[in-house]
């Protein structure tokens, strides 16, 4: 092994770990309506709405191209159609007690430029 590769191998060993930064969950018990916008810049930032009855939810997201988003129900990710029209709108049936958690983050390229995620949703 070269003195270059060694060297090389000591280095990546020696760095400290690289994370994502999150910011912490915000959480909501959907009991009429939730509405929520925000921005995310240089962060992910995620949602957990539970629901305390069994009901149709009707979910209503806007992002900008700079978002990139998902959602999942319970383990399930991705349960939501397309983002291809804004706004999406869809419906889903919940259970009691049914868990969603969206998340929102900045794609590759607004975090190369700098620019934040904007985006709202509403739950009914």
């Amino acid at each position: 092994m070269s003195k270059s590769i060694r060297i090389l191998l000591v280095a990546i060993l020696a760095g400290q770990p690289i994370s994502a930064l999150a910011e912490p969950l915000e959480t909501f018990q959907l009991e009429n309506h939730i509405d929520v916008a925000g921005r995310a810049l240089g962060t992910s930032r995620s949602y957990k709405i539970t629901t305390s009855t069994s009901r149709t939810v009707l979910f209503s997201v806007i992002i900008d191209p700079s978002c990139h988003y998902t959602l999942q129900k319970g383990a399930l990710r991705d349960v939501q159609p397309s983002p291809e029209n804004a706004p999406i709108e869809f419906s889903d049936e919940a259970s009691i007690g049914e868990v969603y958690v969206l998340s929102f983050s900045q794609t590759r390229p607004a975090w190369q430029a700098n620019r934040p995620c904007a985006y709202s949703f509403s739950l009914k």
